[in-house]
């Protein structure tokens, strides 16, 4: 058996107490320390004590709406977050990852697909590599600081568009696919998560940092292919 939970300690933000149990004493199958929340209060303060490596939540909590929880969580950590939900619909899945939503899973899934995406996140989550700094013109993107900055200002990122940015500029003008940006940045696979999750977070990127997101200067797709990044405003986006 799999014992990738050795050091890490999950949140299960859920509000049946079935589904929470059997997730609970599943993951402890791998070896994770698990704590349990039953509404959204309760959630954010367990995730704020700094216990957890991970949060699995659960849209319908009581007290307070999961993407309100989900919200304040990223305006207030880097806490990786599993949106656990029933709701199967593509814009309700689009608002979650916009949200901030390091993947989106719909109930009811298996328990070993559930262990597997948690891997591929805490994996995600690892320091970046290397020494810092890289800078393109008047684009700065600090890795120690975890903090970016265009023409001077802070660009607000979460943590995983924070990722790929710094993974494409770290390579200027190589082209990557989406599969292989899921491998390097997400840590995971089309098998495990729908590329179609990189396209969202280019977009949520472009809307950020480029002055035209319809005319890219730094983040460009390779039709057919995949994106890659070039502080060129020329070529089509």
């Amino acid at each position: 058996m799999t014992t990738a939970g050795d050091t890490y300690a999950v949140l299960v933000a859920e509000d049946d107490m079935g589904s929470r149990t059997a997730t609970r004493l599943f993951l402890q199958r791998f070896g994770y320390r698990v704590g349990e929340a039953v509404d959204g209060p309760g959630t954010l303060r367990e995730a704020n004590l700094g216990h957890y490596d991970l949060v699995l939540l659960d849209l319908g909590l009581p007290g307070l709406d999961g993407e309100e929880v989900l919200s304040r969580l990223r305006r207030e950590s880097p806490l990786p977050v599993i949106v656990l939900t029933g709701r199967s619909e593509e814009r309700e899945r689009i608002r979650v990852l916009d949200l901030g939503a390091d993947d989106y899973l719909v109930k009811p899934c298996s328990l070993p697909e559930l262990e597997a995406r948690i891997r591929a996140v805490l994996r995600r989550g690892q320091p970046a590599p290397d020494t810092g700094r890289i800078e393109h013109s008047d684009l700065l993107i600090d890795r120690n600081a975890h903090r970016v900055q265009l023409h001077g200002a802070i660009v607000d990122l979460t943590p995983k568009e924070f990722d790929l940015l710094a993974f494409l500029a770290g390579s200027p003008d190589q082209v990557f696919t989406r599969e292989e940006l899921l491998e390097h940045v997400w840590g995971s696979t089309q098998d495990w998560q729908d590329p179609a999750t990189v396209t969202e977070h280019v977009r949520r990127l472009r809307l950020k940092i480029e002055q035209d997101p319809a005319k890219p200067r730094w983040l460009h797709t390779v039709r057919g292919v995949g994106y890659r990044f070039v502080d060129i405003g020329t070529l089509d986006s």
